[in-house]
């Protein structure tokens, strides 16, 4: 059993006067949650992958020949292969495209976070002294009555060069970027069936990734940060960042075979969830390709 406590919105206060609950609000805490700083967790599976023999090419895939068992890239290289293992995130249906496979029912949503100062005389918001802190409606993965769900997490400032994350609390709007549909996030019929089962307030697509503020998302933080954690200064980002979730009809992770070709082994659509799972999820296949037990 984890290790945790169920407090009540005056104990959250009292442990975490970062926070503000309503008295029908409980905090579920767990001492073992911990800030994964990203840089260094990509650096160590590097290391481990290069430990055990595997070679990084950085390039990209243009075509896969699945005849000749040939994978052919931008920079005119060649690469022969045994296995074809595809781990492509949101780039998934581009790659099957490219293997002559179709494609899944995935969509990219264009999310963001923000990272928010500490205003003056505030609490301590470093990881040190705040938890990770995360705050839904309707669950993890739960819906409301109209099938969408408003999720937040925060991660606390990491007081660490390099991290990645220095300046302030970083806040997420969860599974609420916009959808895109465009030469690179491809979206098959079936994907367009699936949209209305997605917990996004906004259901229409975008025909092109965006790198600017997203005021829709950055509002709906900024009205969460106001009511639940108000030592934070809410009147602008200090810092924000794109990134892209992998969307699926469920949002449960696809891992397996790709159902027109079961020599071909995918992993995605893990919904904004799958950075943690990484090692797992590289362990179960290589174990597939190895036709190992993931135990041994």
């Amino acid at each position: 059993e984890v290790e945790h406590e169920v407090l009540s919105a005056h104990e959250a206060a009292k442990k975490f006067p970062q926070l503000r609950l309503v008295d029908s609000e409980r905090l579920f805490y767990s001492p073992h949650g911990y800030t994964m700083v990203v840089p260094t967790c990509l650096a160590c599976l590097e290391w481990a992958a290069g430990a055990v023999g595997a070679v990084m090419i950085e390039d990209t895939v243009i075509s896969i020949d699945r005849n000749r068992k040939l994978v052919t890239m931008e920079s005119g290289k060649s690469q022969h292969y045994s296995q074809l293992v595809i781990t492509a995130g949101p780039w998934t249906n581009k790659l099957l495209a490219a293997a002559g496979l179709p494609g899944l029912p995935l969509i990219v949503s264009n999310e963001q976070t923000v990272e928010l100062i500490p205003t003056a005389g505030a609490p301590f918001h470093d990881w040190n002294n705040l938890p990770i802190f995360t705050w839904s409606e309707a669950g993890y993965k739960g819906r409301n009555e109209s099938g969408g769900c408003k999720y937040f997490y925060t991660t606390p400032i990491v007081p660490l060069r390099g991290s990645g994350q220095e300046q302030g609390v970083k806040i997420g709007y969860h599974r609420q970027g916009a959808l895109l549909d465009t030469p690179d996030f491809l979206v098959t019929a079936q994907g367009r069936e699936m949209v209305k089962h997605l917990p996004h307030d906004r259901k229409e697509f975008s025909n092109m990734q965006q790198d600017h503020l997203d005021e829709y998302a950055w509002l709906m933080v900024r009205d969460f940060v106001k009511e639940k954690m108000p030592h934070l200064d809410a009147l602008t980002p200090s810092c924000f960042m794109r990134c892209l979730y992998q969307m699926t009809p469920d949002m449960q992770m696809m891992v397996g075979s790709h159902p027109a070709d079961d020599s071909v082994i995918l992993a995605c659509g893990f919904c904004g969830s799958g950075f943690q799972f990484a090692p797992a999820i590289a362990n179960f296949i290589a174990a597939r390709v190895l036709q190992k037990s993931p135990n041994d």
